[in-house]
């Protein structure tokens, strides 16, 4: 009897898993066909195989300057964020605070506001403070929701580390700086490069921060995307470096993932 219902559970969770993965990636692949169909209108059947919009959506200028936008805002985001979140976590495990719980509820906060309400909010700061709709006010839009995230990997991660070894290398001589340059950091390589890449895919997606607080003119890529999806010409242009971008983050993910297992193992053999 528990065997069989041990093989049930089994299967539905097998199942489970399949359905879920054909939901997340089914759209990704279709989009990926779609981006190589000589028509404008995406169905099927093909009209016929072409890489002109690949060469169109290169050419241009408007696309490219807002998905080179959206890079570098995602860049400086993750290490804003990483960073922010590094400090936080080190601050939050070096000595017990009565308000621990307190601190830690406010840096979680943005993770149950919705970035609509948050994008409204910051927009009627920058008004009262007589500014306007800059990059630099999406730029911190994002950090503000990436900080969160960030905190949750590395924290964990620092958690699990064995303070008597900081000890031992204070015993020794070391200043404080010097244990956790030398000790601390390499131990938590991992778990940074994580955050890093969580906050750089939150800030190259995000949409509803970015399309409150952009300028005219200097539309992040998500923006441009959902104004060129509403637009017959740009969407095959749109698809064709979506699909870019898709191959370019699996590729990208799955050399930071083999890196960071590789980081691991090391780590736990303890080898230089």
């Amino acid at each position: 009897m528990n065997t069989a219902v041990s093989r049930l559970g089994s299967a539905l969770l097998s199942s489970y898993f399949v359905a879920l993965a054909v939901f997340l990636y089914i759209p990704l692949v279709v989009l990926v066909v779609f981006a190589f169909d000589n028509s404008t209108i995406q169905t099927l059947p093909w009209s016929g195989f072409t890489t002109k919009w690949f060469h169109n959506a290169f050419s241009n200028g408007d696309l490219v300057a807002a998905l080179e936008r959206s890079g570098v805002i995602a860049a400086i985001n993750a290490i804003l964020a990483t960073l922010l979140g590094l400090i936080t976590a080190v601050a939050m495990t070096a000595r017990k605070h009565a308000l621990r719980g307190v601190v830690t509820d406010l840096f979680l906060l943005p993770l149950v506001i919705h970035y609509v309400v948050l994008a409204v909010g910051m927009l009627i700061l920058l008004n009262w403070l007589g500014l306007r709709q800059a990059l630099w006010a999406v730029l911190l839009g994002h950090v503000v929701v990436s900080v969160p995230y960030s905190l949750l990997i590395i924290l964990p991660r620092l958690r699990t580390l064995d303070a008597s070894i900081v000890d031992a290398a204070l015993d020794l001589g070391a200043s404080m700086f010097t244990a956790f340059r030398r000790i601390t950091l390499p131990l938590i390589v991992p778990a940074l490069l994580s955050s890093a890449l969580i906050a750089f895919t939150i800030s190259f997606d995000e949409f509803a921060i970015a399309s409150f607080l952009v300028p005219a003119g200097k539309e992040t890529y998500p923006v441009y995307v959902y104004t060129g999806a509403r637009t017959p010409a740009l969407e095959p242009q749109v698809i064709a470096l979506g699909a870019v971008v898709v191959i370019a983050a699996l590729v990208i993910v799955t050399a930071a993932e083999a890196w960071r297992t590789h980081a691991e193992r090391r780590l736990r053999v303890g080898t230089p």
